[in-house]
């Protein structure tokens, strides 16, 4: 049995599953298949493979209650890429996710910095600052 070992490297990005700031959900495989479109479009533009693993989660917060998905992702040992890659891959995915699935904000965790991508100013109405 082969063992493959590499540096560990993670990313989780969080999207609701409600188009825009409306009541319109997101159906499971309308999601996967534009997660599958912008994984083609990523391997296109820098030649890098994203797999993702999905979990359905919720975003709670102050009035706000959003079914979401989790997208996490890791440096798989098999295809390696540089970390720099893999973040600016990841970042753009998320954008093509955010365009497509009409998200005004997604936050992006990385082991050292936590990036926020956010299309306007907007705040869900359903949030009591």
């Amino acid at each position: 049995m082969n063992s493959l070992s590499c540096k560990t490297f993670t990313a989780q990005v969080t999207i609701g599953m409600t188009k825009g700031y409306s009541r319109e959900k997101i159906p499971m495989p309308i999601f996967k298949d534009e997660l599958l479109k912008a994984q083609r479009e990523i391997k296109e533009k820098y030649n890098v493979l994203l797999s993702a693993k999905i979990r359905t989660c919720e975003i709670v917060f102050l009035g706000q209650d959003e079914p979401s998905i989790e997208l996490e992702f890791i440096q798989y040992p098999k295809f390696l890429q540089e970390e720099t890659e893999l973040k600016k891959a990841i970042i753009s995915l998320t954008e093509i996710l955010m365009i497509k699935l009409e998200q005004n904000r997604v936050v992006i965790v990385f082991k050292e910095d936590t990036i926020m991508l956010e299309q306007n100013k907007e705040i869900d109405p359903t949030i009591k600052i």
